[in-house]
């Protein structure tokens, strides 16, 4: 298969957070958008600022992750979300793009390493 067959521009989705947690202290699930596919630098910038706690970093990409329904960032450079709310998204922000990247780096054909 030609790897330009997997060559997509990223597709704005919709993310809802409900967790059984969430939805006892909100009252119901909470949503944003985000982008199936990012560019390689924020996807190492994400995962490398996880791994290392850097949190500072962390907020940053939150803010450019974290989108509307339009693609625009829902937080301003003054505003935060509560705790909760933030570790959630980040963590499915995290899930989705892992599996992402699982999906297209397994090889299909050939001998496979073990």
């Amino acid at each position: 298969m030609n790897i330009k067959e997997f060559a997509s521009t990223p597709t704005l989705v919709e993310v809802i957070l409900d967790s059984k947690e969430l939805l006892e202290k909100y009252g119901e699930p909470i949503t944003f958008h985000t982008y199936d596919v990012v560019p390689l630098a924020t996807y190492f910038d994400f995962f490398n600022a996880r791994s290392n706690s850097e949190f500072e970093q962390l907020n940053t990409m939150m803010k450019k992750m974290i989108l509307d329904n339009k693609g625009k960032p829902v937080l301003a450079d003054n505003q935060d979300l509560p705790i909760d709310i933030a570790v959630a998204a980040l963590n499915h922000i995290g899930e989705m793009l892992g599996k992402s990247l699982g999906k297209t780096s397994t090889p299909t054909t050939g001998k496979q390493a073990k």
